[in-house]
């Protein structure tokens, strides 16, 4: 078909192809927004990884799509004056620092703490500007982004006033799995040796009790080994909570209750680190 008159096609085709991109990051990022029916409600660290990422390709795309002259204009914002490049230098550094610090064995929280709340002076010119401007679309990408960003921190895009931001890495939560699993044991034995001794609790309630106990101890197991293995496990966590409420119940109605409260109490800081990581809590 012939180019009428007057018309670029490779202006065209880059059109299509900036459109393509940006289409390609919102679809990415309704990806790892999916619901918890459709994948863990909790992401795995190698999803934060790539998180991370996408936020530093989803704000260069943006800055690309600006106007220069729109670069190196200065604009107000509700806490002062501020230059556009400069916020642009200052941005990108807060998520290399993140990109980088991002581990195993560190959560960067503080890092990603810091993304949230410098992203509020793109954000600020962006809704200056209207959803008219160049690089509005781009903006959005990158925003959904950080939404999920936030949300995976226990936070929101745009962060609340004095926002504490908590994640904890994938070692932490498999961690926590191992220090209930190895308490169950113990208050397994602790329970048999007490209930023994009371001839008025039947032995089928003693009985029933330990498999409680173990039962913790193997659903305990079941979690950490899906979180190895980076499988949900949503499910995991919240029949562990379930049982465990159930059993603190059943010992405290029982005639060892008051000997036996301090070791089940043993459950509540990995359970809490588990409830926390999963934003059960």
């Amino acid at each position: 078909m012939p180019t009428p008159a007057g018309a670029r096609p490779e202006r065209k085709w880059g059109h299509a192809v900036k459109i393509i991109k940006t289409l390609s990051l919102v679809l990415f990022a309704l990806a790892v927004a999916m619901p918890a029916a459709a994948q863990p409600h909790r992401l795995y660290d190698k999803d934060v990884k790539q998180l991370l990422d996408q936020a530093k390709q989803t704000y260069e795309r943006f800055w690309d799509a600006l106007d220069n002259q729109l670069k190196n204009t200065t604009f107000k914002g509700p806490s002062g004056e501020f230059v556009a490049k400069k916020i642009d230098e200052d941005y990108r550094k807060v998520i290399d620092s993140a990109r980088e610090r991002f581990n195993d064995s560190y959560s960067a929280s503080t890092e990603v703490s810091a993304i949230l709340r410098d992203a509020v002076r793109p954000k600020n010119l962006v809704d200056q500007k209207g959803p008219g401007m160049k690089g509005a679309s781009e903006w959005q990408a990158h925003a959904t982004i950080l939404d999920q960003l936030a949300r995976e921190y226990g936070g929101t895009f745009p962060p609340a006033e004095s926002q504490g931001l908590r994640r904890y890495n994938d070692k932490e939560v498999i961690a926590a799995t191992t220090a209930i699993e190895q308490s169950s044991k113990q208050l397994a034995s602790a329970i048999e040796n007490a209930l023994k001794k009371d001839k008025a609790t039947p032995e089928a309630t003693r009985k029933s009790m330990v498999a409680d106990v173990k039962q913790v101890g193997e659903t305990a197991k079941l979690l950490g080994s899906a979180m190895k293995d980076a499988k949900p496990a949503t499910a995991q966590v919240t029949m562990l909570g379930d049982q465990l409420k159930k059993l603190q119940t059943a010992i405290g109605a029982s005639s060892a209750g008051n000997a036996l409260m301090g070791q089940v109490g043993s459950f509540n800081a990995p359970l809490a680190t588990i409830r926390t990581a999963f934003h059960l809590q």
